[in-house]
């Protein structure tokens, strides 16, 4: 899986709003639909488990575009890992159901494990973009009646020490209250060879997840009157190569997905990657004159290189670099002693080594190899860890690091073609779990996973940083989220 797919899986977000939902054991049938057939003919093949047949099925089922996007060899692996996992799905529920897509809630026939899928459709009945199938929530009614700090810290410990056993994670997981950390567990080693154990302490590479750094970074130079996300390009780049970019883009469009910028990831030089940026703005040639896919403000697509300019636009109106903005506005203040920009790459003794099964073109690998390091940019790759990702949460949750009034901006689904209550804000993903929001950001890289979650309105906090491949942090997170949610609602 190329490294800008695998961040915008690990960063889409999951939530589900339930309008159908089967009883327990029971099976609802799919819609007779585009979407609904092709995605019926995906779990016959996630049920059968068979790889020839399910990257044939793809090769035939998929649009251009999609088959362009991730192609049909770069699909199968991850998916029908979590098909054999799980036994296939039983349909449980129909989340949305229209001409042309679908979102289901599943569960596994034999893990009992739930998941978000669904597919999108041309009018040709091609897949136009994906077969969704990604862990989420449980109903709220399936949860532990017993939520006390002990019992979450023991349900952690339990799925954390399984799933490592089973090889599907390395890392840590943690559960906050405020700053504090009440509950970890981890698996695996920082270290393979030096079988280096994993603590609250150990340093990971965050991938996406540091994005919400440069979310932090503008906000803070909005409440001081620098800048606005209604400002053009223009206006901060006069000479900013691309027209429609320079004329009609927004700092806000930059940050919410919706500018139609794509990446830059894959263009980084040997030399950058060896010895990383001093500065953002050393980036944008590998940007600055990519045309927008679409007409600025009309969809939502992943952009790397938006948040990439954002970047360049925060040392141009700091008169301070991208990386020591972060440490001297964001790090410092949030109390973030271990967190690093890592624009300059660092090999620290308490940082991971990252694992990886698949090459840099997403073909999988027979077994775990040290992944190439990434190295820091405002679109992410930053180093931290979950003690300090709490104080971040926290700090952000408080109003420590950005007013409330653009915290409340930031945290506002800005993306044009959300639904079912999924969206993004500003470098900030927005679920709702059961009628909770949800607040926070993943991140995805060869050898990278990691989530952080956090409730805007309660103490609580989940951190999952894995140094293996994504799904390893997702499949994870997503029953700590419903149980701090529910948590908080019975004020355990």
């Amino acid at each position: 899986m190329k490294r800008s797919l695998l961040a915008a899986l690990a960063a889409a977000p999951l939530a589900l709003t339930n309008p159908i939902l089967a009883e327990q054991g029971a099976e609802i049938p799919l819609p007779d639909s585009r979407p609904g057939r092709v995605y019926a003919e995906f779990l016959r093949h996630c049920d059968t488990a068979d790889t020839g047949a399910l990257k044939d099925w793809y090769e035939t089922a998929l649009g251009e575009a999609a088959a362009k996007r991730f192609p049909a060899e770069n699909r199968v692996e991850i998916q029908l890992a979590l098909c054999r996992d799980n036994g296939g799905f039983a349909v449980g529920g129909i989340e949305e159901d229209k001409p042309d897509s679908l979102r289901v809630r599943l569960r596994g026939k034999n893990s009992g494990e739930w998941m978000l899928g669904g597919t999108s459709t041309e009018a040709d009945g091609k897949i136009d973009r994906e077969i969704l199938l990604t862990p989420t929530q449980p109903p709220e009614s399936a949860l532990p009646k017993d939520l006390g700090d002990q019992a979450i810290a023991a349900l952690l410990a339990d799925r954390v020490a399984k799933l490592g056993a089973a090889g599907k994670f390395s890392g840590i997981a943690a559960i906050a209250r405020g700053p504090d950390l009440i509950a970890t567990a981890s698996a695996g080693f920082a270290d393979r060879k030096k079988k280096t154990p994993i603590t609250p302490d150990t340093q990971f590479t965050l991938a996406s997840l540091g994005k919400m750094f440069t979310a932090t970074a503008v906000g803070q130079l909005v409440d001081q009157g620098k800048l606005s996300f209604d400002d053009k390009v223009g206006r901060i780049f006069p000479d900013y190569p691309n027209k429609t970019v320079r004329d009609k883009v927004t700092l806000g469009m930059l940050m919410s997905h919706t500018s139609g910028m794509g990446d830059f990831l894959e263009k980084r030089t040997p030399a950058m990657m060896k010895h990383g940026i001093k500065r953002a703005t050393e980036l944008m040639p590998l940007y600055d004159k990519d045309e927008p896919a679409f007409e600025p403000g009309s969809k939502w697509a992943y952009s790397n290189a938006g948040l990439a300019l954002m970047g360049a636009i925060v040392e141009k109106r700091s008169g301070q670099s991208y990386a020591d903005y972060i440490r001297h506005h964001v790090f410092a203040p949030a109390g973030m002693t271990q967190s690093d920009p890592n624009n300059i790459p660092r090999r620290p003794k308490s940082l991971v080594v990252p694992y990886t099964r698949m090459k840099m073109d997403g073909t999988p690998l027979p077994d775990w190899q040290e992944a190439e390091r990434d190295i820091g940019s405002p679109a992410g790759g930053a180093i931290s860890t979950v003690r300090d990702l709490a104080r971040f949460a926290e700090a952000l949750r408080s109003g420590k690091l950005i007013s409330r009034k653009t915290f409340a901006l930031m945290a506002t689904n800005h993306n044009p073609t959300s639904t079912g209550g999924m969206g993004y804000g500003y470098a900030m993903m927005i679920d709702d779990v059961y009628g909770t929001p949800v607040l926070g950001h993943g991140g995805g890289f060869p050898g990278v996973n990691t989530r952080l979650a956090f409730l805007p309105d309660s103490p609580y906090s989940v951190i999952v940083l894995a140094n293996q491949d994504y799904p390893a942090a997702d499949s994870l997170v997503t029953l700590p989220i419903a149980e701090i949610v529910e948590k908080a609602k019975t004020g355990q």
